[in-house]
């Protein structure tokens, strides 16, 4: 079986079309090791986290790759595939980063 490429996206840059998205951004809450919010400074989503083993905390950097769903109410989910530690990226040159990538029309 062959997976969709996880697209890198910032929350609100999200669309309809994407299929695996790549999140990077602060967990907000952790709500009974089912699922977390994970803010990226431009919105919030949930992710699904039954999938996966973490060992991250509230307010820790990490990255999300999985799959997009959206749920009756048009609220977006990621469930979770792939948790990565990003406490030693500097978050806001990734933000500008990723802005100039995307000018350049490369996310």
């Amino acid at each position: 079986m062959v997976r969709d490429a996880a697209i890198q996206r910032t929350i609100k840059d999200i669309k309809n079309s994407d299929i695996r998205i790549q999140i990077t951004g602060y967990v907000k809450d952790i709500v009974e090791n089912d699922y977390i919010i994970l803010n990226d400074k431009t919105e919030e989503i949930k992710v699904d986290i039954q999938a996966v083993e973490y060992s991250f905390q509230k307010n820790n950097l990490i990255n999300v790759i999985g799959e997009l769903n959206f749920k009756l109410e048009g609220e977006k989910e990621v469930e979770a595939e792939i948790i990565q530690d990003k406490s030693n990226l500097n978050f806001e040159y990734y933000l500008k980063l990723y802005e100039i990538k995307k000018e350049l029309n490369l996310v």
